[in-house]
């Protein structure tokens, strides 16, 4: 049985989505750095009150939520994972995302066209959006700058990215020759380096977690409100990575990188009211939402979990021994989650794509009978 021990990741090398695990807290900032960055701190800004990170061999009980072992056997899964459902089980199809011509691929992001059913990715590595039809082969490529680390579908004819301090709002329209080729509309300066960005179709959010803040803007990019995560709870908040906005709900989705307390999942609503807390093992890589259900991806664990869009933890999703599930998005009409890996190994060019439709009907099918239950 192989042991999956979570650990932090080095913020400063995931700024330039560089995967290193973390060895020391940095007491003042809240913040987990490598060896190498700590250096770099502590030089820069003379601070010198850090915190070990190193874990110490868990307990037994501790060891039981992180096994893996790759069996169908029930009771292979952990304690506390008797209601686990293997992804392998739900596989549809996979593919790389690397071209030919290239040499390397790193997804830093995903996000998927519903009516012409389509998934749309930013590649850093090769500094490109690609989009691949709904039977995973390329339909078209663009250029983008290194800075663009995430992009996400506003309209079946739109979408958006993110740049540096830059929101880029894209037409995508056919040419004169057929051809589809996606032009840079209109470009917004924001405050900060932008980290995440994702649209419900009604509004555009983007997360800058040097700044702390999520700034939530009309289609027209015309600024709507900015939400100042360090006031909307009694203590701090240190933001995750990833954004999610509600598809019917004036409310987005966060994590909170307690390292005292414990990573939680936020439901924050656009007046900055955090409507419920969910507990998640480690810092959030992605998040996505179908029908009821958020999926959530905790970095560095082999699982998905699924919380209801109350805040409930409804059970996990849990991948092939070694395959870390990273950025996700939905394909609501389809069904479906599109999942790409972490950036090292050589899962880090593939994305996969798992059938929903038995999870939801299920859920859908427990939710109406919990309210038909008559209380006495």
């Amino acid at each position: 049985m192989s042991s999956y021990i979570i650990t932090h990741n080095c913020e400063s090398c995931w700024t330039r989505r560089v995967r290193q695990t973390a060895s020391l807290m940095c007491n003042d900032c809240r913040i987990p750095m490598c060896d190498a960055c700590s250096e770099n701190h502590k030089k820069q800004f003379n601070h010198r009150n850090f915190s070990s990170l190193v874990k110490k061999e868990p307990t037994k009980e501790e060891d039981s939520d992180y096994q893996y072992e790759d069996s169908d056997d029930e009771e292979s899964f952990p304690k506390g994972d008797k209601d686990a459902i293997k992804m392998s089980t739900l596989l549809l199809k996979e593919i790389s995302v690397k071209l030919p011509e290239e040499k390397d691929c790193k997804v830093s992001g995903l996000s998927a066209f519903t009516s012409d059913v389509s998934t749309l990715i930013a590649d850093v590595e090769n500094r490109v959006l690609k989009l691949f039809d709904n039977n995973l082969e390329l339909k078209w490529t663009v250029p983008v700058t290194r800075d663009c680390v995430g992009v996400t579908v506003v309209s079946e004819k739109s979408f958006a990215t993110i740049a540096g301090k830059k929101l880029q709002y894209w037409d995508v329209e056919p040419s004169e020759d057929g051809t589809i080729v996606p032009k840079k509309e209109e470009e917004v300066e924001i405050n900060h380096t932008g980290f995440a960005v994702h649209s419900n179709g009604k509004y555009i959010g983007v997360l800058m977690s040097s700044d702390y803040q999520v700034q939530i803007f009309h289609l027209s990019c015309d600024e709507m409100q900015a939400i100042d995560l360090k006031t909307i709870t009694d203590r701090p908040i240190t933001p995750g990575f990833t954004l999610l906005l509600d598809s019917d709900l004036d409310r987005f989705y966060i994590s909170d990188r307690d390292y005292v307390n414990g990573t939680k999942l936020l439901s924050v609503s656009f007046t900055g009211e955090v409507m419920w807390e969910c507990p998640v093992p480690a810092s959030v890589g992605g998040i996505a939402e179908c029908d009821n259900l958020l999926f959530v991806v905790s970095i560095g664990y082999a699982k998905i979990h699924m919380i209801t869009k109350d805040g409930m933890d409804v059970g996990t999703l849990v991948s092939d021994e070694g395959k870390l599930p990273f950025h996700i998005c939905t394909q609501p009409l389809e069904k479906t989650l599109i999942v790409s890996h972490n950036f090292t190994g050589s899962d880090r060019n593939i994305i996969r794509v798992y059938n929903l439709e038995e999870i939801l009907y299920d859920q859908e099918k427990f939710e109406k009978d919990d309210d038909e239950i008559e209380l006495p």
